[in-house]
């Protein structure tokens, strides 16, 4: 019985390694097809004489490769050039770029939205300090009376 079990147990774990092994091998079995190489990857030398001529030319110097002298590649910039010019959304008759008008709405938006807050604080401040002297007024009115009651109650004491 028990020999049964452990040859039982020793099949499932032969499988499951052999499971393990396939599926990790597969992957690399499928790259040594040789369609799905790359095809003109620049040879190691290639890449070191770039990268020097790279080290050793100016920080400031632009790459060749992508600016031109001439003037037929003017466009949005350097690199794109002319070719999405058309796609850009603009009106014939703007002279000021869609970016610049959308900077000043939010700007003037924001201005007004300051200008309210300032207006509302000092509303409030005005109503505050109003307040403020209303229940001044009260407190001496209500001293003046208190000192007059008790100027004439010793005004009484003093008589009698």
């Amino acid at each position: 019985m028990k020999i049964a079990q452990f040859l039982k147990r020793f099949v499932i774990m032969v499988v499951v390694c052999g499971l393990i092994g396939f599926v990790n091998t597969t992957p690399a079995i499928a790259s040594q097809n040789k369609s799905n190489q790359i095809i003109d990857t620049p040879t190691m030398p290639n890449i070191q004489k770039k990268a020097e001529d790279a080290v050793k030319g100016s920080a400031y110097d632009t790459n060749q490769e992508y600016t031109t002298d001439d003037g037929s590649n003017q466009g949005l910039n350097e690199i794109q050039g002319t070719s999405d010019i058309n796609k850009m959304k603009r009106s014939s008759n703007e002279k000021i770029p869609p970016v610049v008008k959308q900077v000043g709405k939010a700007l003037n938006k924001a201005g007004d939205q300051i200008n309210s807050a300032t207006d509302d604080s000092l509303n409030k401040a005005s109503d505050a300090a109003s307040y403020m002297k209303d229940k001044a007024g009260d407190v001496m009115n209500s001293l003046t009376d208190k000192a007059s009651d008790t100027a004439k109650a010793i005004k009484n004491k003093v008589k009698s």
